[in-house]
């Protein structure tokens, strides 16, 4: 009797180590059936044995199959990080080549700014750079026709970031011409009344063209600006050059025309 139960707990184990859950249910109830008329105490205690051994196996063949599978998880893990890391790399590749070429853009475009009647550049507060003033002599792609300077200190002009462009000034001038690429601009002309002659609206009246275009007819700074010593900026859009030149113009009708500045901006 303890014969075939030595056998049955050798079956139960062999079966809890080689088949599945499916096959080791039905093969134990089928033994421990069998067993339990023959010797009933010693049959449990071995047939408890066999699947004791058993679950250690399912349960280290499970610990495998899981660690197989975080393994996998981990590879397939590694693999997205991978590509991902690329996706970002090539992201930020075409975003340095898109910086790069709008640096290029911005470099190509024009700025132009001119201190009238300076004899040194000027940066503003906004951190814009002006040029000093010059004539146009043949040597230079730009410059004034005739007129004259004057630099009349500081006169604490308010209302401005650049309040140093409107402390000097060109005045009794024929124009300014510029060698510039054909395209389209933006003209800003600034213009304040600082000459200590001119008291009231009236007194000071000129017109001013672009291109032999009228584009200011019988201004008085004085008046456009609302009075001495402040500061009066006229903008002029879409001015098209053709030829390689921007020809600004002065024509005196009462006093002098001046200009403290000039600003030529590429669209």
């Amino acid at each position: 009797m303890l014969r075939v139960a030595g056998s049955s707990g050798i079956l139960a184990i062999s079966a809890a180590v080689w088949f599945d859950r499916a096959t080791l249910i039905s093969l134990y109830l089928f033994t421990s059936c069998y067993i339990f008329e023959r010797n009933q105490e010693m049959t449990k205690r071995i047939v408890v044995a066999g699947l004791l051994v058993g679950t250690v196996f399912f349960a280290l063949s499970g610990c495998n199959t899981q660690s197989q599978v975080n393994q996998n998880e981990g590879t397939i893990e590694t693999q997205a990080d991978q590509e991902i890391q690329v996706v970002r790399e090539v992201k930020v590749d075409e975003l340095v080549e898109e910086v790069a070429e709008a640096q290029v853009v911005e470099e190509s475009k024009l700025a132009l700014r001119i201190n009238c009647g300076a004899t040194e550049p000027y940066t503003d507060k906004a951190g814009n750079a002006w040029l000093a003033d010059q004539s146009m002599d043949a040597d230079k792609k730009w410059g004034a026709l005739n007129g004259l300077t004057i630099d009349r200190g500081d006169l604490g002009i308010a209302d401005t970031d650049a309040p140093k462009i409107y402390e000097t000034e060109r005045y009794s001038m024929d124009g300014y011409k510029f060698t510039i690429p054909n395209g389209k601009y933006t003209v800003r002309l600034h213009f304040a009344e600082t000459y200590d002659g001119i008291t009231a609206e009236g007194e000071r009246v000129f017109s001013v063209t672009i291109n032999e275009k009228s584009i200011l007819n019988d201004f008085d700074p004085f008046k456009e600006a609302g009075g001495y010593q402040k500061p009066i900026v006229k903008t002029i859009e879409d001015v098209a050059v053709t030829d390689g030149e921007l020809a600004i113009g002065f024509t005196m009708n009462i006093q002098n025309p001046e200009i403290n500045g000039i600003e030529i901006l590429s669209k």
